[in-house]
């Protein structure tokens, strides 16, 4: 494992709450696009893993380089890191606004006359194939209790890239935009939260560990958004208890 088991307990639980409370100021009306809920996420969870005061356990904001090419469908970025090594999640971040609109997530891309997302999940698969771990994360503006049955309770509904990029493959129709019966099929079958898939990068079912060096150059053309949160923490454990 990438840390100390008490310490995946401790991120896990920051990552629900942030996830939570952007939730909350979505479904207030407080936030109003999808980068806004992706920029009040990272900043709630750096301020509560900062809360909890453990030492050891650091949260910040890393600038990358502005020279490394963007464009890989990805619009969030998490780096996990102890004293020996780190591990790279990103995500791209849809709100499909299924309270209000129907069928209007998604769309058809000028340039190929295809699905906007299935393009994004191609351009992720580069990524992906070079340790990242990367998913898709589904923003719900429902009141609490209130959100379809397919979507989480309390926060983002998740998808690995992995079962989004069989989805995408295996559409009737690459043709035409996603619609919001396709998106409740894909959640219905493979939705997690976000706590969930924190953990699985950190107990490494996720991902693949990368040794210790500036970030930055590690991340070299994988396309990571310009900032990325830090979740560090000095010590790791190997064992994963079953």
């Amino acid at each position: 494992m990438l840390f100390p088991e008490k310490i995946i307990d401790v991120i896990a639980d920051c990552v629900a709450w942030a996830d939570k409370l952007t939730r909350a100021d979505l479904s207030s009306g407080i936030i109003v696009t999808e980068n806004d809920y992706t920029s009040n996420f990272t900043a709630a969870l750096r301020r509560e893993v900062t809360a909890r005061h453990i030492p050891g356990l650091h949260a910040r904001i890393q600038v990358l380089s502005p020279t490394v090419e963007r464009g890989n469908g990805v619009d969030g970025c998490i780096i996990l890191s102890n004293s020996q090594e780190f591990k790279i999640g990103m995500f791209e971040a849809k709100w499909p606004r299924l309270s209000s609109n129907i069928n209007s997530w998604d769309s058809l891309q000028k340039s190929t006359g295809k699905s906007h997302f299935d393009n994004q999940i191609a351009r992720q698969k580069f990524a992906a194939e070079h340790g990242v771990a990367v998913w898709e994360m589904f923003y719900s503006e429902h009141s609490f209790g209130e959100q379809p049955s397919f979507m989480q309770s309390e926060g983002s509904s998740c998808v690995w890239h992995k079962f989004a990029s069989e989805a995408s493959l295996v559409r009737a129709d690459a043709n035409k935009p996603w619609t919001d019966e396709e998106l409740e099929t894909l959640l219905r079958s493979n939705s997690t939260d976000t706590a969930s898939i924190i953990r699985e990068i950190c107990e490494c079912k996720q991902g693949t560990p990368r040794p210790k060096q500036g970030y930055a150059d590690a991340l070299g053309n994988l396309g990571a958004p310009e900032k990325a949160l830090v979740l560090s923490f000095p010590g790791r454990s190997r064992k994963v208890k079953r």
